[in-house]
């Protein structure tokens, strides 16, 4: 499978370990038997990578073992599609964000006026994507996928995710009091998971420096750091060191503005009871 952000990403580890060596594509062709344009193809993700082609080239390269096995293991569930690959209807602006989603070792979301995809219960979602003019069946299916993305706080290699909500995202009573009282529980609830922290940046500090907009940081173990920006059809992503820098600088300063975890939980919990007597 070619040309996907998991391939890309390989193909990009795969050049970056030929560098490291100081070997150029033509000398490293002439070491495997290979054609120039094969490495060139491979390592630009324009062909389909096989696992022993990865292979072959790590050992050309003399990769230590532990690097070589986590390359490996990239190569092979490269060749395996992810669940969002196989019979599903995704935006295809959306499947890099899934992508970044399942390689990231930490995901930092600021939000100004929603609950994080990752953090949502089903009816909250539901309520979201109806607003949106989805026809159900589109709706349903864009409520599975968000479901299903949540997997990724739950599986043996979990994500660590850090949510700065601000408080103005638990004014708005999408699906009114029911259903903004469940989603209040559910926050109250992942709070507790050792991989999720939830910061609330309280009305009470005024301005704070998300204001400029909601984003998502993405963390690699191997990779920079990227930003994702949504819009309503489409999303971005920003890579340039200098303008990721600026995001990691706001996150920094969003760390000393928020209130810490236990703080953050007690204000869930104020918005919690009110939604539950406004129900009642």
């Amino acid at each position: 499978m070619a040309d996907t952000p998991r391939a890309r990403a390989l193909a990009k580890e795969l050049r970056a370990a030929r560098f490291a060596t100081g070997l150029t594509a033509r000398e490293l062709s002439r070491m495997l038997g290979w054609s120039e344009a094969k490495v060139s193809r491979l390592e630009t993700a324009r062909r389909g990578i096989h696992v022993e082609s990865v292979e072959a080239i790590l050992k050309a390269l003399k990769v230590n073992r532990s690097e070589r096995e986590r390359l490996v293991k990239l190569a092979r569930e490269i060749r395996e599609p992810a669940w969002w690959e196989v019979g599903r209807e995704i935006p295809e602006q959306l499947t890099a964000l899934l992508d970044a989603e399942q390689r990231a070792k930490r995901i930092t979301s600021v939000q100004l006026n929603l609950v994080p995809g990752l953090l949502q219960t089903r009816e909250y979602t539901r309520q979201i994507m109806t607003s949106s003019e989805l026809d159900d069946d589109t709706a349903d299916a864009r409520v599975e996928i968000r479901m299903k993305r949540q997997e990724v706080l739950h599986r043996r290699n979990i994500v660590r995710l850090r949510a700065f909500l601000d408080e103005a995202v638990f004014f708005r009573p999408i699906g009114g009091s029911l259903v903004m009282a469940e989603q209040m529980r559910h926050l109250l609830k992942v709070s507790e998971s050792s991989n999720v922290e939830i910061r609330v940046l309280p009305r009470t500090i005024g301005a704070h420096a998300g204001m400029s907009g909601a984003f998502l940081l993405f963390e690699f173990d191997r990779s920079r750091p990227v930003v994702h920006i949504e819009a309503r059809r489409s999303g971005a992503f920003i890579d340039a060191p200098e303008d990721v820098g600026l995001f990691l600088g706001s996150v920094e300063t969003l760390e000393s503005q928020a209130s810490d975890p236990g703080a953050s939980r007690a204000i869930i919990l104020s918005y919690l009871e009110k939604y539950e007597s406004e129900a009642t």
